[in-house]
């Protein structure tokens, strides 16, 4: 709020993506002391991951609902580690097919069936998986909240402990204590606010067909195709007219399956487009991640893509500043929630 020019007075609407290490919208209410809310929502599980509460308050404020919305995610380092831990719930329902194959939530075996399935049907190598991890370092470094500064290789990445084979640890997302929060609001009180506001050109949503992590018709994509099109389909501006992609990387597949769903490039063609690596990092023709993701600079459910990608088109990322950005699009989430965002300047 700080950053904002706001004061706790000035929020009519309060939306989280909660978990365990986070607070309800109600309860940040309290603690800010807001006297009453317009509107309000924790988004959990069937949301697109932290994205889900900004696209909430977009639809908020622009309905009428409210006028200035807080948006925030927080979460400590113990929830994050959780999928480390062996939890034997009752095997009921699709549990009873999944729970045989060491599966308990659908999530971590999965990608490693889709990382392989993926390089089954398109090749290219678990390479093209390791240049979006080896590049989240690389902006991690430029980045003062980024946790992973310290650079790795390819021979890194490939020596890297198996999780669920193909799925490798520098696949997968690093937990950490922290939290982000934005604010969204009318055109006419951005105008008045202390930052150069950024504007919401367009919002998605899509779940794909028989939206499941496991149990679905798509395992590459999820309901990321479908978002794209709807996102495209809205929006004023084009795949082409991306200066900075910041696409959700809980595990690289997802990041590879965004930047093909959104248009970035053919599908199947990633492991050629990404050009060993050059065309995502520092310099290139398609910055991906410019904060380092949640690969480099720690899990924060998404919502730290969102601040990234305004950051950038205010143009006061500091050393990692993309030049002369003036559109941006946001993606979160995979499999059977999905959500994206274009911003532009």
């Amino acid at each position: 709020m700080g950053d904002a020019g706001v004061q706790p007075s000035d929020i009519d609407a309060i939306y989280e993506y909660p978990a365990m290490g986070t607070e309800m919208a109600v309860e940040v209410q309290r603690m800010l002391g807001i006297p009453d809310l317009a509107a309000y929502g924790d988004i959990y599980g069937t949301g697109p991951s932290g994205l889900a509460g900004a696209l909430a308050a977009v639809m908020a404020v622009q309905s009428g609902a409210c006028e200035m919305a807080l948006v925030f995610r927080s979460v400590d380092r113990e929830w994050g580690q959780q999928s480390g831990k062996a939890v034997i719930p009752p095997a009921a329902g699709p549990a009873q097919f999944q729970m045989p194959y060491g599966d308990f939530g659908g999530i971590i075996p999965a990608m490693g069936m889709k990382k392989q399935r993926r390089i089954h049907e398109f090749g290219g190598g678990e390479e093209q998986y390791g240049y979006v991890s080896i590049n989240a370092r690389r902006w991690a470094a430029l980045n003062p909240r980024g946790v992973l500064r310290g650079q790795i290789d390819m021979d890194d990445y490939l020596g890297s402990r198996l999780i669920a084979d193909p799925l490798r640890l520098l696949d997968c997302d690093y937990p950490v204590t922290g939290a982000c929060a934005t604010i969204i609001t009318t055109d006419e009180r951005a105008a008045d606010l202390a930052q150069r506001p950024v504007y919401v050109d367009a919002i998605a949503h899509g779940t794909g067909s028989r939206p499941d992590w496991t149990f679905t018709d798509d395992f590459l994509y999820g309901g990321t195709r479908s978002c794209s099109e709807r996102l495209w389909a809205k929006s004023a501006v084009a795949p082409a007219d991306v200066d900075v992609a910041e696409l959700y990387d809980g595990f690289t597949h997802i990041t590879i399956s965004w930047v093909e769903a959104l248009g970035l490039c053919g599908i199947g063609e990633f492991a050629d487009w990404v050009d060993a690596g050059k065309r995502i990092g520092p310099g290139g023709a398609m910055p991906l991640n410019t904060n380092g993701g949640q690969l480099g600079e720690g899990r924060l459910h998404g919502l730290s893509f969102l601040n990234e990608a305004v950051v950038q088109l205010r143009g006061t990322a500091g050393g990692r500043q993309v030049p002369h950005a003036e559109v941006a699009v946001v993606a979160n989430a995979h499999g059977p929630q999905c959500g994206a965002m274009t911003l532009v300047r």
